[in-house]
């Protein structure tokens, strides 16, 4: 008989049990993905929640950072509190990015974060008329890993030219660009006020040692002129962003095995 074999047993067809099989292979993968999904989804509500509360406990450390800076009756003193407030504050900008643009991919518009940042440091200087901060900033959607230390570079570069471009209280302008070419970054921050002292080099605070810090972190230049005044042309690679999800990469790293 057909259904038998030669010792007269039911015929097995392998190409059932192998399609049984795949089907079953099939559905525990289907719920190992549901499961997978579930669990990113959670890692990302977690991951913004995260932003939101680091976000507001840093603006909270940076507006007491201003509160002291405005009691502070040294001026020294007031300008380090100042430099310190618009750290944090430069931080806190980034998680905001990532908890408004539902950055899940850790992609930022660095141009929109240097935008906003100017504005804050506008505002810490009291919305002074005296010295302006101008903004040309290309959108540039790319990694944050770039974007963090890119934009708290060009936050000292501006702090670093507010406090010494323009003495005795002058009037000026603190122009910054933000542009990409050829798969370069290139960001330039130039005022019109007094430009470098020749010892320059030698007299290089710790902001400039940030500056330079972050620079390096991203594998990038820094070239510093006097051009009707002190002008910074930082230039680094641009690296885009990658598309796997940020909670997809800490299931990966840490999640089930």
């Amino acid at each position: 008989m057909r259904n038998q074999n030669q010792n007269g047993r039911p015929r097995v067809d392998t190409a059932l049990i192998t399609m049984w099989r795949l089907t079953a292979e099939n559905a525990r993968l289907n719920e190992l993905c549901e499961q997978h999904k579930a669990m990113e989804e959670r890692y990302e509500l977690m991951l913004r929640e995260g932003d939101h509360r680091i976000k507001n406990s840093l603006q909270v450390v940076a507006s007491l950072l201003g509160m002291q800076a405005r009691r502070a009756s040294n001026a020294s003193t007031r300008n380090v509190l100042h430099a310190a407030a618009a750290r944090v504050q430069t931080v806190a900008r980034i998680h905001d990015a990532l908890q408004l643009n539902n950055a899940s991919n850790d992609v930022v518009d660095l141009g929109a974060l240097v935008e906003n940042m100017c504005a804050s440091l506008q505002e810490m200087t009291g919305g002074s008329d005296a010295v302006q901060i101008i903004v040309h900033a290309s959108p540039i959607k790319t990694a944050l890993d770039l974007a963090q230390p890119i934009v708290l570079a060009v936050n000292e570069l501006i702090i670093n030219a507010l406090r010494h471009a323009f003495p005795q209280e002058r009037n000026g302008s603190v122009t910054i660009t933000v542009a990409e070419s050829n798969g370069q970054l290139k960001i330039q921050v130039a005022d019109d006020g007094d430009g470098l002292p020749d010892n320059y080099a030698a007299g290089q605070g710790y902001g400039m040692r940030l500056v330079k810090a972050m620079i390096a972190k991203v594998g990038g230049s820094l070239h510093a002129q006097n051009a009707g005044g002190a002008r910074f042309t930082l230039t680094a690679p641009l690296h885009r962003a990658t598309t796997c999800p940020r909670a997809s990469r800490l299931l990966c790293a840490f999640g089930p095995q």
